[in-house]
């Protein structure tokens, strides 16, 4: 059930997209527990931004103290933001000046379509890089040892990871787990030829380039990497946020309909419609922006239930639990996977068999991740 709480979140994040609308604040708002529920989703600062649209402010006196943490909070974000902004231009000067193109995944290039860039909380940094020959990535790991004595670590499936600067990084050398289904085999080729067939250049302040993913490519391996979160564990309003903003943005730069065939043929256009529906209704974004296909223009009235089960995912409190180690980890794991098996029919191809055979493959291949944290 969508709550009157979560529904005052939706409308003040609609109103901090820049999406107008009307806000009719309860007397009484429980601030902090607003607060929380905007970490949890990602999205304290657009939320801010849209009571900052409020008027007179629905601030009470008592809740100067909620306020102040509040705002203390977005400046530490756009602290953050400057700092992850600055890693970045110093691993993408790093990589060129060795002869290796950075391609940046989700996050910073995402950014850019939002209303405040800085207000797109930040986390660790996806690359994928890109030069002459087929182990790019092995290279550039070897470089970062030997001049830069960074220790990477090779326990993760599609990508190694390392710190730089107090920042987690994570190069992929797959855009997706490809042990993880047997679909994702064709994906990830399928990826990996959009990435190598165009792409764009983005110039950071300290004069180095990074590269980011086509439109096309983007808005499939956006919506692919956030159908895969909400399969296994859950999909957050930021994750939402960054799809929808990316197509609004760029929705003359893609072809549609090479976006919605791709869609059918990964088995998550149930998923993506569910994105484009929940964007349409509850964030004010028009429905024409994602080009949906005439063959699902009646998917809203359908599969209404679908949609606010999808939203309700959304809220789930799991997105703040804390998973145990060792053995209770495969436990808790097990309980999730099988509890979420109606996510899995919306987002895969592959049969619950298979997937089960291909993920218990998939972890005894990489005993890391196993044991859980």
């Amino acid at each position: 059930m969508i709550t009157a709480e979560k529904r005052l979140l939706l409308r003040l994040v609609r109103m901090g997209l820049g999406n107008g609308g009307v806000c009719d604040l309860a007397e009484r708002i429980e601030w902090n527990a607003l607060l929380d529920l905007a970490v949890q989703q990602g999205v304290p600062a657009i939320v801010l931004d849209g009571v900052k649209d409020v008027s007179p402010s629905p601030f009470a006196a008592g809740d100067r103290l909620c306020k102040m943490q509040w705002v203390g909070m977005v400046m530490n974000m756009e602290r953050q933001y400057a700092a992850y902004e600055k890693v970045i231009g110093e691993l993408a000067a790093f990589y060129q000046q060795n002869g290796i193109n950075m391609m940046l995944l989700k996050g910073y290039g995402l950014s850019k379509y939002w209303p405040v860039p800085n207000h797109r909380p930040v986390g660790d940094i996806d690359i994928y890089l890109m030069g002459d020959g087929n182990k790019v990535w092995k290279k550039a790991d070897q470089l970062l040892h030997e001049r830069l004595g960074i220790e990477v670590d090779n326990g993760h499936h599609h990508h190694s990871v390392f710190t730089y600067r107090g920042v987690m990084v994570e190069n992929h050398y797959d855009f997706v787990n490809v042990h993880s289904h047997r679909s994702s085999r064709w994906i990830e080729r399928l990826f990996k030829r959009l990435a190598a067939s165009g792409h764009e250049t983005y110039m950071l302040d300290n004069g180095a380039r990074i590269i980011l993913p086509s439109p096309l490519l983007n808005m499939l391996f956006v919506a692919r990497h956030s159908a895969c979160h909400f399969a296994a564990e859950g999909m957050t309003l930021r994750m939402l946020c960054d799809w929808v903003l990316l197509a609004r943005q760029r929705k003359d730069d893609i072809d549609w309909d090479e976006f919605w065939k791709i869609c059918v043929a990964m088995g998550m256009a149930k998923f993506v419609l569910c994105m484009a529906h929940i964007a349409h209704r509850y964030l004010g974004f028009a429905l024409d922006v994602f080009h949906v296909p005439a063959v699902y223009s009646n998917f809203g009235t359908k599969e209404a239930e679908l949609i606010e089960r999808v939203l309700e995912d959304c809220f789930s409190s799991r997105h703040k639990v804390k998973e145990p180690a060792g053995v209770g980890y495969i436990i808790a794991r097990y309980k999730l996977w099988k509890g979420n098996l109606w996510k899995h029919r919306i987002v895969y191809t592959d049969s619950v068999i298979s997937t089960f055979l291909a993920q218990i493959k998939s972890h005894l291949m990489k005993p890391a991740t196993i044991i859980g944290n």
